[in-house]
């Protein structure tokens, strides 16, 4: 990401008027004005700030851009409509902050929008348009932004994998290391006959016969404490208590710092003469059948 601090000296030229301000013109050059006074502080504020800052005048058109994520080279983007850099699906948005702004219903607007590069493609932006034109040494509106499009990938993922875990036709759900149910798949209710309203937030516990209850229990904080996934032959029982021989695979949910946050269960049906009341335990590898 290009690190791009305010240039002293004057605007290379300003934009020309907009409909939305009759009076750019002197509204742009108080702002030339007050730029070239504040370059240092600018400067040592931006220095400090893990942000994108870019400034506009009340018309959208940018006056300055620091620390861009758009690959643009400094001053390139001067006198820019803003909107220009955004998706042209996603233009909308930042009209409608301007709009917002200027009509002084809303002094700050966050949203998030797709941003172009020079090269073409885009990322996904986090941003925040604050007026600050009434603020004696600012004068313009100021987007804080950051690049989450690594944030957006991954909640997408997560979306696509939620989707494969409801339709599966597995009983898949998942346990913090006391056995709370944190998720269960349609998959869950429709082999075990329990709802989401009848485990979640409540322990797993109802659908393993009493019988196995504590081996159930020490598997889980088995994988949770050992990072270890577990595959083994058990029988679980159904909301009407009938039993149903499953194949268990556990393993650990990670966060993104590799912190466990649970555990995922997942019970694949067997055959009745499958069924094997001594839990055998099968390798690990079995989680790729």
């Amino acid at each position: 990401m290009p690190d791009e601090t305010l240039e002293s000296g004057p605007l290379e030229s300003s934009p020309p008027e907009s409909q939305l301000c009759p009076n750019c013109e002197i509204v742009y050059r108080r702002l030339e004005e007050t730029l070239n006074r504040n370059t240092a502080l600018f400067n040592a504020l931006l220095s400090h700030s893990r942000d994108a800052i870019l400034l506009t005048g009340p018309d959208g058109r940018i006056v300055r851009v620091a620390r861009s994520i758009s690959a643009y080279g400094p001053r390139e983007l001067d006198g820019a409509p803003l909107e220009s850099l955004i998706f042209v699906e996603d233009r909308e948005i930042v009209r409608d902050c301007y709009r917002r702004l200027l009509s002084r219903a809303e002094s700050s607007i966050d949203v998030e929008m797709r941003g172009l590069l020079a090269a073409g493609s885009f990322v996904w932006i986090e941003a925040t348009f604050t007026d600050m034109l009434d603020h004696p040494d600012v004068q313009a509106v100021v987007c804080n932004y950051r690049d989450i499009t690594i944030r957006k990938e991954h909640e997408l993922a997560m979306a696509e994998f939620e989707a494969i875990i409801q339709s599966s036709d597995y009983a898949i759900f998942s346990t913090d290391a006391d056995g709370k149910t944190l998720t269960w798949n349609r998959g869950a209710e429709k082999r075990l006959g329990f709802t989401c309203e009848d485990l979640i937030a409540k322990s797993f516990l109802p659908i393993v016969p009493r019988e196995s209850q504590e081996f159930a229990l020490a598997a889980l904080r088995d994988v949770f404490e050992t990072r270890i996934p577990r595959v083994f032959q058990a029988v679980a029982r159904t909301k009407e208590g009938r039993p149903v021989p499953v194949m268990v695979h556990l393993a650990p949910i990670l966060d993104s710092k590799g912190r466990v946050r649970g555990v995922s269960h997942m019970f694949i049906a067997l055959p009745p003469p499958a069924a094997d009341p001594t839990h055998k335990e099968l390798p690990p590898e079995s989680l790729r059948a």
